[in-house]
């Protein structure tokens, strides 16, 4: 095969001759710098990373720059991209935390339930209960005990989060994935454009004598010669400039414009007489133009040779070369520049006076170290997964404080050995930057984690992420920079690439869960009051409290109003500086059991009171189950406000924040009233119009439930103390 500059390579293939061959490979590793191939490169080391394979080409990588000829090694499913589609295909659906809860949580209630109905029916058979008035009970206390309104409820709550999460750049591909990212535990990140801007730029400029933070105080000889030895073009447009060309002259250019804007026409106004362009095996570019000054010359390049072509002192070298070691291992590319006056038609390279040189990095997001921090105040940690060397790698990481020391580092090699050895988890439990790293290394690692415990969030928006992106619990790709493959395999998607969305859409996430647990509270405490009035009903021989259908009215109609306004709950303060609690929680956990059992005894118990007293004192059966009924409306209305907070108090909640739920009380209980006065609902529902002393009876017991769960809510967070 033949290749020339925006060849795409339809298979693996071995290099037998390459000249200046640049190659794009950041599908499969997702190293932003495109890679200069050698076809006269050889390695024994069968574990070296794709990245690190330089006589190698592969399936859906692009040649940016230079020729070559090569042989096929690999077609279809046995080529790089070909290993990502298998381990694509046996990857299976994973549950979201809320739908194995939810499904935990139906398993559990249809049990319990189960088990109830038939204890009392034989309690009934042996009371000498009649089998209409047994079914009756029976349908009655599977209709309590249902909360019909909570698929619902738990819609509106991710749609509401959905909608939040949209406005924080974050696209919801499944409503399920928004509680799972409240609930992970760690964050397996990529680095380019996630946590870096993924465009080169020059952060110093350093000379012999100085160290240059402000570009403006260098000598414009510096800032022509970014600009005059230099291969990119540039275009200025309506919002700026558009720059084309190898990305380490852009970022040059860049540097000099944003100076002054005069640089951009350098070239125009100058005369260039001689020129050598750069050449990987040279590793510099020379320029000659003349001037006003005279005809000058500009080299630029790797810093080792530039400094060969220089007029320097021994002592000076070195201390140029230990500057630039001090740069280098900071993560940074340094590009020495040199220039000399001369009345040369060509250029020569000897006699040049060494500038300096500028250290070049992929800056950080702005947001991006406050967002980890975020992130880990959170109880969430955070790890680095990249394509990229690991000492650039990790002096990004040391810098987002993801990682502290060198032994917390890990390379695709030595990766490859510990899945060679069965990738037993605990070896990488302390490890947070993995570089190097190839697809399926990305997805052994999210695995690991997992059995470790954790609840992980990939991003990623190569192809080379999509195995990691579909094995992970919660798979996030970038949707600016991001493949389609890379999309269709994820949960979620990031409209900006941003970690810090990442961090927003937890938050929304851990709102989204609070929300459903509050509908869930609601629901299931009032359903269990209700089965407290039926089975007291049977156990002292009175007939049913209520009938089937005023239950359904109960769950569907007035619980129905209120319980979808929980759905649109703010968060709750300090939401996120707490643990993200254990994926493997149930629902019912003791803050939860403690809660429905105090609030779920009372208004049951006081219902059972009132329906038995009213029977006592010459009450119609019709008559008690209005005014049960009524009562039970009311603790209704009530209850939704203590279930705004789990430990928060009621009179501490800012009841404005929610206007929705403050309307959907009155709404619901004035529906109820309607009922009472509508011929069709009276015979439906078997109600009645009740007066308004009545009613204010009704309502100071159930405003009793206020302080009763108050005193829970106290009690509660005074023990857990």
């Amino acid at each position: 095969m033949l290749f020339e500059s925006g060849s795409k390579v339809p298979a693996d293939v071995r290099l037998i001759e390459a000249s200046e061959l640049f190659v794009d490979e950041s599908l499969l590793t997702g190293e932003s710098i495109n890679v200069l191939k050698n076809h006269s490169f050889i390695s024994d080391d069968i574990n070296l990373p794709i990245g690190d394979r330089l006589n190698m080409l592969y399936a859906g990588s692009f040649v940016t720059k230079g020729r070559g000829k090569a042989v096929v090694t690999n077609i279809g499913s046995n080529t790089q991209i070909g290993k990502i589609a298998t381990l694509l295909a046996g990857a299976k659906d994973k549950k979201a935390p809320l739908i194995v809860r939810m499904e935990k949580f139906s398993l559990n209630i249809a049990q319990i339930i189960g088990v109830v109905i038939i204890l009392l029916i034989f309690l009934g058979i042996y009371q000498n209960i009649g089998i209409k008035e047994l079914f009756f009970f029976a349908v009655a206390l599977a209709v309590s005990s249902i909360p019909e309104g909570l698929p619902v409820a738990i819609t509106v709550a991710l749609s509401n989060a959905s909608m939040s999460m949209s406005k924080k750049n974050v696209i919801v591909r499944k409503l399920s994935a928004i509680e799972g990212l409240g609930s992970c535990t760690l964050i397996a990140s990529d680095k380019t454009g996630t946590l870096t801007q993924n465009r080169l730029k020059v952060e110093r400029f350093i000379s012999l004598e100085k160290e240059f933070k402000n570009p403006k105080e260098l000598d414009p000889i510096i800032l022509s010669g970014f600009v005059l030895c230099n291969e990119s073009s540039y275009q200025k447009k309506k919002n700026g400039y558009v720059y084309l060309g190898d990305q380490v002259d852009i970022a040059l250019a860049k540097y000099a414009i944003a100076v002054d804007e005069k640089y951009a026409n350098l070239k125009n106004i100058s005369n260039k007489i001689h020129e050598i362009p750069y050449e990987s095996q040279n590793a510099y570019s020379a320029i000659l133009y003349e001037t006003k000054l005279g005809n000058v010359h500009y080299i630029k390049g790797s810093l080792e040779i530039i400094l060969n072509f220089c007029t320097l002192q021994k002592e000076e070298k070195e201390k140029i070369l230990e500057l630039n070691k001090q740069w280098a291992q900071k993560g940074f590319r340094n590009i020495a520049l040199a220039y000399k006056l001369s009345d040369e038609k060509t250029i020569s390279l000897n006699n040049y006076k060494f500038l300096g040189f500028a250290a070049i990095i992929d800056p950080l997001r702005e947001d991006a170290f406050s967002a980890v921090q975020t992130a880990q105040k959170a109880g969430i940690e955070v790890a680095m997964v990249t394509g990229d060397h690991p000492s650039t790698a990790f002096h990004i990481a040391k810098e987002l404080n993801i990682a502290i020391d060198e032994e917390e580092v890990i390379s695709g090699s030595q990766i490859q050995e510990w899945i060679n050895k069965g990738a037993p988890e605990e070896e990488i439990a302390s490890k947070r930057v993995f570089a190097r790293v190839s697809p399926e290394h990305k997805q052994k690692i999210v695995t690991a984690f997992q059995k470790l415990g954790h609840f992980v969030a990939v991003t990623g928006d190569g192809v080379n992420d999509a195995p990691a992106l579909k094995y992970s619990n919660i798979g996030i790709a970038m949707g600016k920079s991001g493949t389609d493959v890379a999309r269709e395999s994820s949960d979620l998607i990031l409209t900006d690439d941003s970690f810090s969305s990442i961090v927003n859409g937890i938050k929304e996430g851990r709102v989204a869960y609070d929300n459903i647990r509050k509908v869930i509270h609601l629901l299931i405490s009032t359903g269990f009051a209700e089965i407290i009035l039926i089975v007291l009903s049977m156990l002292f021989f009175l007939p049913i409290a209520l009938l089937p259908v005023q239950l359904l009215w109960l769950n569907l109609v007035t619980n129905g109003i209120q319980d979808v306004t929980l759905g649109f709950e703010k968060a709750e303060k300090g939401i996120l500086e707490r643990k993200p609690r254990n994926p493997k929680e149930p629902i019912f956990n003791k803050v939860m059991i403690s809660r429905i059992l105090c609030g779920g005894l009372y208004m049951g118990i006081t219902a059972f009171i009132l329906f038995y007293y009213l029977l006592q004192t010459g009450y119609s059966q019709e008559s008690a189950r209005n005014l049960t009924l009524l009562l039970m409306v009311l603790f209704e209305n009530v209850h939704v406000f203590n279930s705004r907070s789990e430990n928060l108090s009621i009179f501490k909640i800012d009841h404005k924040k929610n206007i929705f739920l403050l309307l959907s009380v009155i709404i619901a209980q004035i529906v109820h009233i309607l009922c009472l006065y509508t011929p069709f609902m009276q015979s439906l529902l078997g109600v009645e119009p009740v007066s308004f002393i009545m009613w204010l009876y009704l309502l100071g017991i159930a405003f009793v439930l206020v302080i009763i769960m108050e005193v829970q809510k106290v009690v509660f967070n005074f023990l857990r103390r």
